[in-house]
């Protein structure tokens, strides 16, 4: 009524409590007070974040986890498959064939991170509707640069494959670019699929995601394992695999999205209201999506140099160094993803938290120390566990006791490296969300060309462990 004092929350759920038949107890009034001290997004509202509880985070946390590091066990699955039944040739053609598909397409993942943190932040303004062009729009971009990627491989797959493999490897050529053209067909959905997760997870839904991930782990691991052994297709049967479960993975991402949006259209009978799943951008949003993406591609680039430039380091040593190099190489993103959730996370809760902070002048420190502490805890677990696996498993990849040798050599440098890699990525997050776009790839820039200027000179690195 006119004239009358808005109730508070604590009256709000008294009354709830009440007409629910509960009498003011005190059983209900610490049911009212837990209530009010829930997470934002447990009272519906996902947006408002003025604290990160550490229980939230961990909620958070541990699924995308999940969802990272799925990826990384499809190529593993890959690695082992192909190491176990069809020998060291085949597996050291995997090498180059994954380096040309796989660092192409995480080049582009630039469009899933922009439009992560685009969407956390339209959602911490509570603007729904930027939200879903936000995501209609990095779908239509998703799908050009993934076909633009697969026209490359087709049209000019075989001298790229020996730049990547050298002279010393060439004879596993013709095997890798066999493997890479069956996976160029994926490469469209790869990349909408990235969109499509990273809108889910910046929306804190990470059951879509995890389901698309799953499904696309027991394709790729049944579909791989039976082609492999129980046909002539050797690593071609591998990329079969892969491919199938790159499709399906995608088509359910992008079911989930349409259905998201007619539930959410439920009660208006005007079928035009719903968004179409891929929108062509305007020049005014394209614009403003290059403003933001650019500073992020450039990050993503230099990352990506540095992997393709230690793989061209490595392919000059022969058949044997390349194959222990593949097994190191998935064995180091089969982990990275401990940093890439943090990291991911950072850019989920903390645009929420940077705009309370911004409305209410009060300083939310304690999130960002919260956040690199368990980045930095993370990264130690997953260092330990990443050094153990080639160096005491190595009879999971390779029966080829040459590069059993040399991954039990190298692995306290892949220990190294993930650890390290996790910090990285933790801080690159909260740069992300603070949108220091400028320092972040500007890091990137410097360290990629010292890494290119070392590895291209006479002093380059001459055995597998001073490549990594």
């Amino acid at each position: 009524p006119e004239g009358k004092a808005a109730a508070t929350p604590e009256e709000d759920l008294d009354l709830t409590l009440e007409v629910l038949g509960f009498g003011v107890s005190e059983k209900t009034l610490g049911l009212r007070d837990s209530l009010l001290e829930s997470d934002g997004e447990e009272l519906g509202k996902p947006e408002e974040f003025p604290t990160l509880r550490p229980q939230a985070l961990l909620r958070f946390v541990a699924p995308t986890l999940a969802l990272w590091i799925a990826p990384p066990v499809m190529s593993l699955v890959d690695t082992s498959v192909v190491g176990r039944f069809c020998g060291a040739m085949d597996l050291a053609a995997l090498s180059p064939g994954c380096t040309l598909i796989d660092s192409s397409s995480y080049l582009f993942m630039f469009i899933a991170t922009a439009a992560t943190n685009m969407i956390a932040s339209a959602r911490a303004d509570g603007d729904e509707t930027a939200c879903e062009r936000i995501v209609s729009e990095a779908l239509f971009l998703a799908l050009i640069s993934g076909l633009f990627l697969a026209t490359l491989v087709f049209l000019f797959g075989q001298p790229m494959m020996m730049v990547i493999a050298g002279k010393q490897s060439a004879s596993v050529v013709p095997s890798a670019l066999k493997y890479s053209l069956i996976r160029a067909f994926g490469q469209p959905f790869v990349v909408m699929a990235s969109v499509a997760r990273a809108s889910a997870l910046a929306k804190k839904d990470t059951l879509g995601p995890l389901l698309s991930v799953a499904m696309a782990f027991l394709l790729n691991a049944v579909g791989t394992i039976a082609l492999v052994k129980n046909t002539n297709l050797g690593i071609m049967g591998a990329a079969i695999g892969t491919l199938v479960a790159d499709i399906a993975a995608t088509a359910f991402l992008l079911a989930r999205i349409r259905t998201s949006r007619q539930k959410e259209n439920v009660g208006n009978n005007d079928d035009k209201c719903i968004k179409p799943l891929i929108v062509i951008p305007t020049l005014d949003n394209f614009q403003k999506f290059v403003q933001y993406a650019t500073p992020i591609f450039f990050t993503i680039l230099g990352k990506s140099v540095v992997y393709n430039g230690v793989a061209l380091s490595v392919g000059r040593l022969g058949e044997v160094a390349l194959a222990a190099h593949q097994v190191l190489l998935k064995s180091f993103f089969f982990w990275t993803p401990v940093g890439d959730s943090v990291g991911m996370t950072s850019q989920v809760f903390l645009p929420g938290i940077l705009a309370e902070e911004k409305r209410t002048g009060v300083a939310q420190g304690g999130a960002k120390r919260l956040l690199f502490t368990l980045g930095v805890v993370a990264g130690l677990v997953a260092a330990t566990l990443a050094g153990l696996l080639p160096s005491k498993g190595s009879g999971l990849f390779t029966t080829d006791i040459h590069v059993a040798a040399i991954l039990k050599l190298t692995s306290p440098i892949l220990a190294l490296g993930v650890s390290m890699h996790a910090i990285a990525l933790t801080c690159e997050g909260m740069l992300l969300a603070q949108r220091d776009l400028g320092f972040l790839s500007s890091t990137y820039v410097i360290t990629t060309i010292a890494t290119a200027v070392l590895l291209l000179s006479p002093f380059r690195p001459a055995t597998l462990g001073g490549s990594w």
